[in-house]
């Protein structure tokens, strides 16, 4: 789906250029005028990435994956609410190598679902070439530049987006996962990792924004020249490219769920228990 966030009144020139927001225009030196307003920032962020470093390297945010922390945490709630039943152990074992060949059966069909969407993201992409050789026959070498700077940026934003809101989700589960007896330090060392990464998604969410206001500005452009089929098809490149980067990080996330919840449950199986499981899963 086509982003729609509410428009900011106030703008200023930078927002109003027709510059690229790519990551080496991020990164791009400062003018003057950005320096005097920037910097300050910029150092209070240097001096919270120099804490950051402090960090140890035990952490839960370093040791544990997003989807372990939450198998995890939730693990830790059942416990808290004295879900979990007194049984035998052999009991225990069948009831986990039942659950695992259930996991390992959704795993495969999220792998074909993987498939499927990796044919869809290439054919997406043959739509985008045909109309990037339109654009090229059609509109003006500014133009052309305007609009491959824009199809450029809707990958690298979105994907920072998504990249940094799953940081911000690991950093969430390793304060849950904190034990009793863990260290003030690392404790404001972890908070502090989330303010920031707070701050960076905030950012990005702006950035998704100015994308908005340029596809906006991209349409208009393209409309000139493009016939209504063509246009379509423009704006279904751009929708389903959002679309497709979204869906197939979120369908590895739930791979590498499944994958994590399968070796935690086989850890936990004495070795025996672990031989025949193997044996099942070459059956299938």
């Amino acid at each position: 789906m086509i982003l729609k966030l509410p428009y900011r009144k106030k703008t200023t020139l930078q927002d109003m250029a027709p510059k690229p927001l790519c990551v080496e225009y991020a990164l791009r030196p400062l003018s003057p005028v950005e320096t005097s307003c920037k910097l300050p920032c910029r150092r209070r962020r240097s001096r919270k990435r120099s804490r950051q470093e402090d960090l140890p390297a035990s952490s839960a945010y370093y040791m544990t994956s997003v989807s372990k922390g939450k198998i995890m945490n939730l693990a830790k709630e059942k416990l808290a609410n004295e879900e979990v039943r007194q049984e035998s152990s052999e009991h225990t074992n069948e009831r986990k190598i039942a659950l695992i060949l259930k996991i390992n059966t959704k795993l495969q069909v999220l792998q074909n679902i993987k498939s499927l969407l990796k044919a869809e993201v290439k054919d997406n992409e043959n739509l985008g070439k045909q109309t990037q050789n339109v654009v090229a026959q059609l509109c003006t070498a500014r133009e052309q530049e305007k609009y491959s700077f824009f199809v450029h940026d809707v990958d690298n934003i979105i994907n920072l987006t998504l990249s940094i809101s799953s940081r911000l989700c690991r950093v969430e589960n390793a304060i849950q996962m904190l034990p009793a007896d863990a260290s003030t330090q690392e404790k404001e060392l972890l908070h502090l990792k989330r303010v920031n990464l707070t701050e960076q998604y905030n950012d990005a969410n702006q950035l998704k924004e100015n994308i908005n206001r340029r596809q906006q500005t991209v349409s208009k452009i393209l409309a000139r020249y493009f016939s209504k089929e063509q246009f379509a098809d423009f704006e279904h490149y751009i929708k389903m490219k959002i679309a497709l980067i979204t869906e197939r990080r979120e369908l590895d996330d739930k791979v590498r769920l499944g994958e994590e919840q399968m070796q935690c449950l086989k850890d936990s199986l004495p070795e025996d228990w672990q031989i025949n499981l193997d044996k099942l899963l070459e059956e299938e």
